[in-house]
């Protein structure tokens, strides 16, 4: 297992005070396979329901059905079901190599109402793109008689720009990502003068932003206009094939296939509302010299990130914003991938660079290939899905167990924290993220795993070992030796987790998630 401490000397005896201040190191990350190529043909998207920390559904694509992978916490394992949740088979049109079934979402009351959405081409002669709902009776099963018609159909003038992309914002509203029809330069047949992506009087090319039942809110950009369908939420786009919202800030991340010349990342803040993304009089930040708008101009919304679209890049891969507990110091990071290429890169920010991330995550033995979609469990640890039927999961490929936030701070967010450097035989490093500056805290550490009732949390780790004063540096971290004298016997396993004063939490105090580390 990549769970293991190789240092003989792990620490734990704590300086009192506060150590000087350094640079993190950065967690080394790689992908583990959770399930094998065999398992499952032709998965498109992975996706948690909410509030359901056990299962997750794939959906296939030419198979036209959804299956449950479930994780096993006692053996830290996954496994598919191979009787299908749903299968849509003689619904779906799995003719073109872009379509088939390809995208799933769960409403945000999916405990409650068991209501998920699928988008896929129905199996007619116009290739219709639709959404339907349906009712899941249990984690492996749904009615297959409650399908509910939520958006559609919409005619599909080719095989090819499908979209597929569907997943409920932050303020509960589904949003919808559709192609441009297909063809070359949003042209021929089915393309109006000017092309799709630029016209209000179609919905290809957008991102639809629609209620839960199909009805169109109200506070849409277009609605009343008259210029623009009332279902548009942002358009301008070629195949917005994988769009993605951040889970702490609410910013859409889209991942936007080009033609010949360009792959975009594009980036909607929070808030904002009917951009136009530039397709198809710019592809990237390229002019195109097609008509429909007018090229660098300021009404424009520019990707954040274009690279070029040549014999060995083809299509972008929109991915998500890591929010996990596994590995702290990649929070607010987003992950995006290259179809043909097979690179995997991050982005620390939208005005960030980028940086490749492909030999580090291949490092583990799980090698990159045509990635065609990322996911996140409840937890926002991120999943890759690649064609081929393999699905990897992201993860520290140090000896660190993430044990999950035990608590959440006065604003709503989980206070993580995390390990920096763990070097065999020397000192390593506490690495406290998102804590408090200047706060009087409590470390808790125990040998082995526990469960206590803890001020509205729970408490992993038992004794209090330290009292210790918590300061910041300008990333907001800080660095605290830790030793254990006389090493640490091969096979014991030490947890660690911090509380400290919190008057704006409801119990007045924060609790960090846990950290487990196994000396060997």
């Amino acid at each position: 297992m990549r769970h293991v401490l190789t240092a003989s000397c792990l620490v734990v005896v704590l300086a009192l005070g506060v150590a000087p201040l350094s640079a993190q190191t950065p967690t080394s990350i790689v992908m583990e396979q959770i399930i094998p190529s065999s398992d499952l043909a032709r998965p498109m998207m992975i996706h948690a329901a909410p509030g359901d920390g056990t299962h997750l559904y794939v959906i296939e694509q030419n198979q036209a059905d959804i299956h449950v992978i479930t994780f096993d916490q006692a053996t830290d394992s996954y496994s598919v079901n191979t009787t299908p949740v749903l299968d849509l088979t003689g619904l779906v049109d799995t003719s073109g190599n872009e379509q088939g079934l390809l995208g799933i979402a769960f409403h945000p009351d999916f405990q409650s109402n068991g209501w998920f959405y699928v988008h896929y081409n129905a199996s007619n002669p116009n290739n219709d793109s639709v959404v339907y709902r349906y009712t899941m009776t249990s984690p492996t099963s749904a009615n297959p008689n409650s399908a509910t018609l939520i958006l559609g159909p919409i005619d599909q003038p080719q095989t090819n720009h499908n979209g597929g992309m569907i997943a409920f914002g932050p303020d509960g509203k589904l949003y919808v990502a559709l192609g441009d029809g297909g063809n070359g330069n949003d042209t021929g047949s089915g393309h109006v003068s000017g092309g799709n992506g630029q016209s209000g009087a179609n919905l290809l090319g957008k991102i639809l932003r629609i209620n839960d039942d199909g009805s169109i809110p109200s506070d849409n950009p277009f609605v009343g206009t008259g210029s623009f369908m009332n279902e548009i939420f942002h358009y301008g786009l070629r195949n917005p094939w994988r769009f993605s919202f951040d889970s702490e800030t609410g910013d859409m991340w889209i991942g936007d296939v080009g033609q010949d010349s360009r792959e975009e990342i594009d980036y909607a803040a929070a808030g904002s509302a009917g951009l136009n993304f530039g397709w198809r009089c710019m592809e990237g930040d390229n002019c195109t010299g097609l008509s429909g708008c007018t090229c660098n101009a300021a009404s424009l919304t520019d990707p954040v990130h274009d690279y070029g679209n040549h014999s060995t890049n083809c299509t972008v891969v929109g991915g998500y914003v890591y929010r996990g507990h596994d590995i702290p110091d990649l929070d607010g990071t987003y992950f995006f991938a290259e179809y043909c290429a097979d690179n995997i890169w991050t982005m620390s920010s939208p005005t960030s660079g980028i940086q490749d991330r492909t030999n580090e995550l291949e490092s583990g033995g799980v090698v990159s290939n045509s990635i065609v979609s990322f996911g996140q469990d409840i937890d926002g640890e991120i999943f890759v899905v690649q064609q081929n039927g393999r699905i990897s999961k992201i993860v520290p490929a140090d000896p660190i167990i993430g044990l999950g936030a035990a608590k959440m701070g006065s604003n709503g967010k989980p206070i993580l924290w995390g390990v920096g450097d763990l070097t065999a035989g020397s000192p390593g490093e506490l690495n406290l993220v998102k804590g408090p500056s200047n706060a009087l805290a409590l470390l808790f550490v125990s040998l082995g795993e526990g469960h206590v009732p803890f001020k509205g949390g729970i408490l992993k780790a038992f004794p209090i070992v330290s009292t210790i004063n918590l300061g910041t540096n300008a990333a907001g971290r800080i660095f605290l030796p830790f030793a254990w004298p006389g090493g640490v016997p091969g096979g014991t396993e030490i947890v660690m987790q911090y509380g400290f004063d919190d008057p704006g939490a409801s119990s007045g105090v924060g609790l960090s998630n846990g950290l487990k580390l196994t000396a060997q």
